[in-house]
């Protein structure tokens, strides 16, 4: 005993079963997110009252005979107490079933338990308000609206509520005008709370419509007439400033009725409001593109475990709904600055409907807590932030992180720090009993399924062995299969054993790391305490007492006894600890580590000794011997003898040989910061620092429109040219059509107001992208160091141009007489007077007459080619004589009947 507290021999039970768990390995199945029995009272009381008794824990794997026999609703029953929040499909298959079946009190009764787990799912709470509206209880629905309506913002069930107004008020027998007045507060309380939702545009018309259906004349200058027109103004104000798929049709009719009742003032209304309607319209084509994959559903499913099916589909529906939420938060429909609140509704409706899918994930409850206890947004006289932090905690009682943030939260606003300490330590402690109770609970119900599983597995095994035995009679080759029946057994249950173990580990660890935080706040607030009355060694006590610890419990709470209080009994907290958890290395690091600060390095060596002789002893535990020599060997390294390093690397070798030889030897001159052997020495850079160049990458054009046309292979042919451009023909490669002339956008009218100056910052905050035939180009280019021809001299070719002597335009002509030094050939005689038809169909021409039908090329008309391109041989006939060679000689073109060739 030292300061007034305790270690005691006898802790709990529980911890050696816990240290046994912590080497399990990947559990198979996921922790289960069911409540106890305890926890559940109401459903256990509908249960009994309207099936027959359900047997419990039924596991979803095994089919026995007597759960088979029972009816559907009795398995929908056991299959929703075993997994209330995990099992929706059974709940609506319930729900379907007595829907089906007419059993209305048993359907009452499910619908309440179900709200009870769910309670904003609004399609539900349609169903039920709807079944009883159906039937005229308009009582029983008045309850129903007034439990959902405040707290479900969803369009659906609010607009069944107008229905509901207008159904119960006849506008047609509404002598006094009471009707229309308690119809026109429903639609003021309807848009109020739920005008901003982006799919609210019916309500927004309907709203309307009502409006111009009321007394009064649009136009008229009666008082009626002009309180008419006043509510219509201000509907339409309203309307068009919410991003939503009708803002549009809302636009134009609003800019009918301006128009329609003075032309003057209708224009300056619309310019005043074009710039919010400018922001809606283009807020909704974002939203469109924001909201494309995502699912507004109601009916909220537990998050997939990270690797298992559906995750990454459910993280992507996350990302969506924050994305959202921070499109609202950068105030693109300008309403921060002159409608601060008309910003904050927006951004707190959609954190609500975000919840609505998003329940089970408590990420997003601590984020809207933060917002709204950030801008200092109340509803009703109530801290939004806080009540965030109660619904998502009712919503996911296990969850740590928004049990700590409440905890947080009151410890760090509660009114009772100026008051008394224990109700003050009893107010923060309340998050963290509560989290833990359900982590318990949850750890015995593993423990409880285990069991199960096991002696499941085992009947089925011992029915099956039986007929084994009879089967091995006939055939005496399969007793070995026999043998091998029992080892699957046995593996069978080895797997189910060492999956509950890592499920078991992990709770274990979560639950001792929420007592750790818990100890910290506490002492924060009462001290050191003691035992009995409060303060860090009272929470210490109650963790003990309670079990399922770690040893980062010891570890946290002696260091606490230690640095803060200077308290000897902090080493007695680690000695217990080692005697608790002998084969936990990382504890044993931590005990060495302390006892280092202590200066205490006899002990720390005699600590060290027998834990590594300890493990090294088993096979087993080998591998954790290496976190201890690694932190002693660092530890000698610095500051111990040379021939000890020595002798413990020697061991180190011995033990764990398939560690490099240089390891050890380097890890004495590293740090976490930095290791000067494995840094490189950069002697050359020129040989050592040759930047890697990746391969250039080609796109290919993904069309042949305004894409680059292919090379050509010269051929000796001559290419043929077209004589004229047949208004029956298509044009060529040069046409138009290929190549159409760009159209240049016309710019847009600048915005007025703050919709306009946001707009033209975007334009100029946008980067000018490199138009797509210039970065094919810059694709295709090779690299630098590949060309290794002749480059141009820049310099040389400037000096060259400058230099080159250029004559005006008097000097030229007195030196060639007017005549250009190389002109294009022509031809004395007609093309058609000395040759009667074509000697080929490349060089020369066709007759005069019937041109475009005799072209040997088109190959539409008759045959592919005439028969007798050439004339017939006529043997009589005297020889051919060749026409004499052309005045510029052989090596010019050949005539044709383009006159002039143009090159």
């Amino acid at each position: 005993m030292s300061g007034g507290f305790l270690v005691e021999a006898s802790d709990d039970e529980d911890e050696d079963e816990d240290e046994g768990g912590n080497a399990a390995g990947p559990g198979q199945r996921e922790p289960s997110a069911s409540q106890s029995q305890a926890g559940q009272p109401t459903e256990a009381k509908a249960s009994s009252a309207s099936v027959p008794p359900v047997p419990t824990n039924v596991p979803s794997n095994v089919t026995a005979t007597p759960v088979a026999s029972l009816d559907p609703v009795t398995l929908l029953e056991a299959r929703i107490k075993e997994d209330p929040r995990g099992d929706m499909d059974a709940w609506l298959n319930l729900i379907a079933d007595h829907k089906r079946n007419s059993r209305l009190d048993d359907l009452r009764k499910v619908y309440n338990r179900f709200l009870e787990v769910f309670p904003q799912s609004a399609d539900v709470w349609v169903e039920w308000i709807e079944m009883e509206l159906g039937m005229d209880n308009f009582v029983d629905a008045e309850q129903l609206f007034g439990r959902c309506l405040m707290s479900v913002p969803n369009v659906k069930l609010w607009t069944v509520y107008l229905n509901y107004i207008r159904r119960r008020n006849d506008l047609n027998n509404d002598p006094t005008g009471q009707a229309r007045r308690t119809i026109t507060q429903s639609y003021e309380f309807v848009i109020d709370n739920i005008g901003v939702d982006r799919d609210s545009g019916n309500i927004w018309q309907d709203y309307i419509q009502f409006i111009k259906s009321g007394p009064g004349q649009i136009g008229g200058t009666g008082w009626q007439d002009q309180q008419k027109m006043d509510q219509l103004r201000k509907a339409y104000h309203r309307a068009i400033t919410v991003p939503m798929s009708t803002v549009n049709n809302l636009w134009k009719e609003y800019d009918q009725f301006e128009m329609g009742l003075n032309k003057v003032t209708g224009r300056k209304f619309i310019q005043e409001r074009s710039p919010g309607y400018m922001s809606a319209k283009s807020g909704n084509i974002a939203l469109d593109n924001i909201t494309r994959d995502l699912k507004r559903t109601n009916l909220p499913r537990l998050p997939p475990a990270p690797g298992f099916e559906g995750d990454q589909e459910f993280r992507h529906q996350v990302a969506l709904w924050k994305k959202w939420i921070e499109w609202e938060k950068e105030d693109p429909l300008v309403l921060k600055a002159d409608e601060p609140k008309v910003f904050a509704q927006r951004v707190l409706y959609c954190y609500k409907q975000a919840l609505m899918a998003l329940r089970f994930w408590p990420e997003l409850w601590v984020d809207a807590a933060e917002w709204c206890l950030q801008s200092d947004i109340a509803e009703v006289d109530k801290e939004m932030g806080v009540e965030f932090l109660i619904q998502g905690i009712a919503a996911n009682p296990e969850s740590v992180l928004l049990a700590l943030k409440h905890a947080d939260h009151i410890e760090a606003t509660s009114p009772l720090r100026e008051g008394d300490k224990a109700e003050y330590a009893k107010a923060v402690r309340k998050p963290f009993d509560d989290v833990l109770n359900r982590l318990y609970a949850l750890g015995d119900k593993a423990k409880e399924r285990e069991k199960l599983e096991i002696s499941t597995l085992k009947q089925a095994a011992a029915q099956e062995a039986p007929l084994q035995q009879s089967i091995e009679q006939n055939y005496d080759d399969d007793y070995e299969d026999g043998a091998s029946k029992k080892t699957s057994v046995e593996e069978r249950i080895a797997a189910i054993q060492k999956g509950y173990a890592a499920e078991t580990n992990i709770l274990s660890r979560t639950i001792s790391y929420v007592w750790i935080a818990m100890a910290r706040a506490i002492r924060r607030i009462q001290g050191k305490g003691n035992q009995t009355d409060g303060g860090l060694r009272k929470v210490f006590t109650d963790a003990r007492q309670k079990g399922r610890l770690t040893s980062d419990v010891y570890v946290a709470v002696a260091l606490l006894e230690s640095v803060v209080y200077k308290d000897p009994v902090g080493a007695k907290i680690f000695e217990r600890g080692a005697r608790l958890f002998p084969n936990d290395e990382g504890f044993i690091v931590e005990y060495l580590k302390f006892l280092h600060s202590k200066d205490d390095t006899t002990n720390a060596r005699v600590v060290f000794e027998t834990c590594v002789n300890r493990l090294v002893a088993n096979p087993e535990t080998l591998h954790k011997a290496k976190p201890l020599y690694a932190y002693f060997h660092k530890y000698e390294s610095q500051y111990g003898e040379l021939s000890q390093i020595h002798k413990l690397e020697a061991r180190m070798a011995e033990l764990f040989p398939e560690d490099p030889k240089l390891k050890y030897f380097a890890a004495r001159y590293s740090s976490d910061k930095f290791d000067p052997i494995a840094a490189p020495v950069i002697i050359s850079k020129a040989a050592q620092m040759r930047p890697k160049l990746a391969a250039p990458i080609i796109e290919q054009p993904t069309s042949s429109r305004n894409s680059f046309p292919p090379q050509r292979e010269q051929s000796p042919r001559p290419q043929y040219v077209r004589a004229t451009a047949s208004p029956k023909r298509p044009l060529g490669p040069d046409d138009e059509e290929l190549n159409p002339p760009k159209r240049l956008a016309r710019g847009a009218s600048p915005l007025k107001g703050a919709a306009g100056r946001r707009l033209d910052q975007q334009r100029r905050n946008q980067s000018s992208a490199l138009h797509r035939d210039i970065t094919f180009l810059l694709g295709i280019l090779p690299p630098a160091h590949t060309y290794d021809s002749q480059r141009l001299n820049a310099a040389a070719m400037v000096s060259l141009l400058r230099e080159t002597p250029l004559p005006d335009y008097a000097t030229w002509k007195a030196q060639t007489g007017g005549q250009y030094r190389f002109t294009a050939p022509v031809h004395g005689r007609q093309a058609s007077g000395d040759f009667s038809r074509p000697i080929s169909p490349y060089g020369r021409i066709a007759p005069a007459s019937n041109v475009y039908r005799q072209s040997p090329l088109r190959t539409e008309a008759g045959s592919a080619f005439p028969t007798a391109p050439y004339g017939g041989t006529d043997a009589n006939a005297a020889p051919t004589q060749w026409p004499p060679a052309p005045a510029g000689g052989y090596n010019a073109p050949a005539p044709g009947q383009y006159g002039g060739y143009r090159f």
